[in-house]
C-alpha cells in the first residue's frame, strides 16, 4: 500500500479504510467511492452497499493527480475512474 495517496476516506461519520483495488467514479453527476474488492462498506437493514457517494468538500482534497485515471464510454456516457 505504498502507492496510495490515502489512507483513510470518511464519509459522514464513518471512516472507511483505502485498500489496493478500490476507486472514485465520476458518472457526470456525482462522485463514489467504491470498493473493488466488492467489500460491504454500509450495511442498512437487508441491503448493503459497495459503493458510497462522496460530498463536495471530501472531492476538493482529495489529489487525483496522484491516482491512476481512466476514462471508459462502455455504457454510452463518459465515466472516469480513478485507481488507488
Amino acid at each position: 500500500m505504498s502507492n496510495l495517496a490515502l489512507e483513510n476516506i470518511k464519509i459522514g461519520r464513518e471512516t472507511y479504510e483505502v485498500k489496493k483495488g478500490d476507486y472514485i467514479l465520476y458518472n457526470g453527476a456525482c462522485y463514489q467511492f467504491i470498493a473493488g474488492d466488492g467489500r460491504t462498506l454500509r450495511q442498512q437493514g437487508w441491503t448493503s452497499y459497495s459503493h458510497l457517494v462522496m460530498p463536495k468538500t471530501l472531492v476538493k482534497k482529495i489529489p487525483f493527480d496522484k491516482l491512476d485515471e481512466k476514462k471508459d464510454t462502455s455504457f454510452g456516457m463518459s465515466l472516469t475512474k480513478w485507481y488507488f
